[in-house]
């Protein structure tokens, strides 16, 4: 498989989040040009229907202080001063006879059967504002109809909405202008920014290439990007932290088995090549019941390391439940005790009256005290004594076996949990060198930790700490 270099920009995921954005950009303009537009001309439409209620309210109080002659000449001088063309003024009956308006020749945008209909509507007390949109003019104008004097004329006064609409077009041609210069500072922005969020992740891609070609030791560094992108490189660095372990592992479990299997298998080669050269049928048995003792170990061996390494990679779960260490180590105890007895030294169990729980796999926790009882009996003398302690502390089960035995040296006792390694002073003893390993690997697999305390001649302390399991059932053992 190799990785293909595109050129092409429109594939780019870069190009399609910045023009996304710009799509959303543009979209949200238009929402907003729409919603300020529409603002402002209701505000300019107000403005303008103040200005003519007020005009109506100043002719109606007229009326009543100073009588009908007056208002009409007022609205001529009103007509006057604001210019023909500018404002339009109606007198009616409600019976719709004119009593004073602005020269209709100078008004023939007005649509005037519409307008007499307005004003018989307010002359039945229904007054309101109206928009003409006359087809010579470029601009509406705007009509109030209502009647004064307590009901006995009807005023209609008009207002061209030139001025209001022309503002309006100004605005939107500011604002168009303001989108194009916003959306290409949005794209610019756009494509910088994505184009930094995308470094994040072309680092990755290169650091995946360079592994592919055999760098493992390769790892993504880390940028500015975003927590995002800094989060995919720290979790893609622990995978390429967990592959790496794995890989060494593995290429450890390989090196190993090449190592340590040469022996038996040369040793049963050995015994069948010897085997076929004799001729009695006691030593013939002798000799295949000894291939096969050895086959059985070198199984043993095998499946030992299998299980380790699936331990290790997190391939095969533990199967969890609620198990009382106190009796399962006490069960471990009166195993191991005969053969204690056997060979003359003294076993002990310390443990509390109450339950001590712990989450965990009953068949690898019994395994541990096992391996770690059968350590201590096979490196203690006779005469010797070792402990079995159950206790807690610190919310964790703490599984203490304590023996008299050969003790390890200080420099050996980094290495004792290692793969296949074995002390100078038990290579005489029969073993795979596999038992420690072995205990390490399930406590691990069950989130617990080992240690050692020792010294030669003076004995050993192996020290197994489990989190302990607040509540749940306690599996029976």
């Amino acid at each position: 498989m190799s990785l293909k270099k595109k050129n092409s920009l429109l594939g780019t995921f870069a190009f399609r989040l910045t023009l996304w954005y710009a799509i959303l950009f543009v979209l949200s303009l238009i929402i907003i040009f729409f919603i300020s537009y529409k603002i402002l001309v209701a505000s300019l439409v107000h403005v303008v229907d103040r200005e003519l209620s007020a005009a109506t309210d100043k002719i109606d109080k007229e009326f009543l202080s100073q009588g009908l002659d007056q208002v009409k000449l007022d609205i001529r001088e009103g007509i006057e001063e604001e210019g023909t063309n500018r404002i339009f003024y109606r007198m009616l009956t409600p019976q719709l006879n004119i009593v004073v308006t602005s020269d209709p020749l100078k008004w023939p945008c007005l649509n005037f059967p519409i307008l007499s209909r307005w004003a018989s509507m307010a002359a039945e007390g229904q007054a309101g504002f109206h928009t003409l949109s006359p087809r010579d003019r470029p601009y509406q104008i705007r009509i109030l109809s209502q009647w004064v004097d307590e009901g006995r004329y009807v005023v209609q006064i008009g207002r061209p909405m030139k001025d209001e609409e022309e503002l309006a077009k100004i605005y939107s041609k500011v604002f168009l202008g303001s989108v194009f210069i916003l959306l290409l500072c949005g794209i610019i922005l756009s494509w910088i920014e994505a184009q930094k969020s995308m470094k994040g992740v072309r680092r990755i891609t290169s650091t995946a290439w360079n592994i592919g070609q055999g760098d493992i030791k390769r790892r993504v560094a880390l940028g500015n990007e975003g927590e995002e992108i800094e989060d995919l490189a720290e979790t893609f660095n622990y995978m390429l932290d967990r592959i790496e372990q794995l890989m060494t592992g593995l290429k450890e479990v390989t090196d190993n088995i090449a190592h340590d299997l040469r022996t038996p298998l040369t040793r049963i080669r050995g015994l069948a090549e010897s085997t076929l050269g004799k001729k009695d049928i006691e030593q013939y048995r002798e000799s295949v019941g000894t291939i096969v003792e050895e086959c059985d170990r070198l199984a043993q061996m095998i499946n030992t390391m299998l299980e380790m390494a699936e331990a290790d990679a997190g391939l095969k779960k533990p199967d969890q439940a609620s198990i009382d260490v106190v009796a399962l180590a006490r069960q471990g105890y009166e195993i191991f005790l005969p053969v204690a007895q056997d060979k003359g030294i003294s076993l002990e169990f310390k443990g509390p009256l109450h339950p001590i729980v712990v989450l965990a796999d009953a068949s690898r926790l019994q395994r541990v005290i096992a391996n770690l009882l059968d350590n201590a009996i096979k490196f203690t003398e006779s005469r010797g004594s070792i402990r079995l302690e159950v206790r807690e502390d610190k919310g964790e089960a703490v599984i203490l076996v304590k023996d008299t035995g050969i003790g390890i040296a200080e420099d050996s006792q980094a290495r004792i949990f290692e793969k296949f390694y074995r002390v100078e002073s038990s290579r005489s003893t029969p073993g795979h060198g596999l038992g420690l390993s072995f205990v390490k690997s399930m406590v691990l697999s069950m989130g617990g930790s080992i240690s050692v305390e020792s010294s030669p001649a003076q004995g050993s302390s192996f020290i197994v700490k489990i989190p302990l399991q607040q509540f749940s059932k306690i599996t029976k053992m």
